[in-house]
């Protein structure tokens, strides 16, 4: 195991304690990791490969609470953009898309009033099919887009153990369809496998250690952590953008 592995199986069970008990932010929190360690292009894949492990560790600890309805709904619209995303990641840069990513997730702390608000919009069911589409299709250009569908799950009054549980077959879905797309389109290949399941590795122990806390977690403390680490995420994607958007205001 070379000193990256050991490095991607840290970053993976810190990151993993962290979306267990927050609602989510495992990717998104290593992708932040992964960029330095790793180079451009081979985060998306290594993200997708972890993210594929620790969602079969959710599955399997929290199956009781898995929401059907709202898989039902997901599901066409996350293999549709995971396929459509895997094609675009090929051909543009991911910039302005992880700045608008960043953006967003600063604004769910006003959303939601630091957790103290248990809603900001009501959402309805069949709104997680246009929701998983664009979800699908960001997270396979950046690598990650889970946390941006937590104001839904959260408004749909989703919290705690159903909402990871459900996240994790919607995201399974998504992973599945992103790994199929990056094989044909070039993008994946055994290396960056291996630096994925190092990390998934680290990912599925912090599900395991972190499961009964959660069961103890009161909501409203539930909701204050994943908007405290949506915020933290938005801020960690906007400073990994900052050369990036220096170089757009010196023209």
């Amino acid at each position: 195991m070379t000193a990256v592995d050991i490095g991607l199986v840290l970053a993976g069970f810190v990151a993993w304690t962290i979306s267990t008990m927050a609602a989510g932010g495992g990717s998104i929190l290593l992708v932040a990791v992964a960029s330095n360690l790793l180079n451009g292009h081979t985060i998306a894949p290594v993200i997708t490969c972890t993210s594929l492990i620790a969602d079969h560790g959710r599955i399997a600890l929290f199956w009781r609470d898995i929401e059907w309805r709202v898989v039902l709904w997901y599901l066409p619209g996350a293999i549709a953009g995971a396929t459509l995303g895997s094609w675009i990641f090929v051909q543009v840069s991911a910039h302005f898309l992880q700045t608008c990513i960043a953006f967003f997730l600063l604004s769910t702390a006003w959303q939601y009033r630091m957790g103290s608000r248990e809603r900001s919009f009501e959402m309805r069911l069949p709104w997680f099919l246009p929701l998983s589409f664009a979800s699908g299709t960001i997270s396979a250009i950046v690598g990650a887009s889970g946390l941006i569908t937590n104001p839904f799950y959260l408004n749909y009054g989703m919290v705690k153990e159903r909402m990871l549980a459900t996240r994790a077959v919607n995201s399974l879905v998504i992973q599945l369809s992103k790994l199929a797309g990056y094989a044909t389109f070039g993008a994946l290949n055994w290396h960056l496998v291996g630096h994925g399941v190092s990390a998934g590795a680290g990912a599925v122990l912090a599900i395991w250690v972190t499961r009964p806390y959660l069961r103890r977690l009161d909501p409203k403390r539930f909701r204050q952590l994943a908007v405290g680490v949506m915020l933290i995420s938005g801020a960690m994607l906007l400073w990994n953008q900052r050369d990036w958007l220096l170089g757009l205001l010196r023209g």
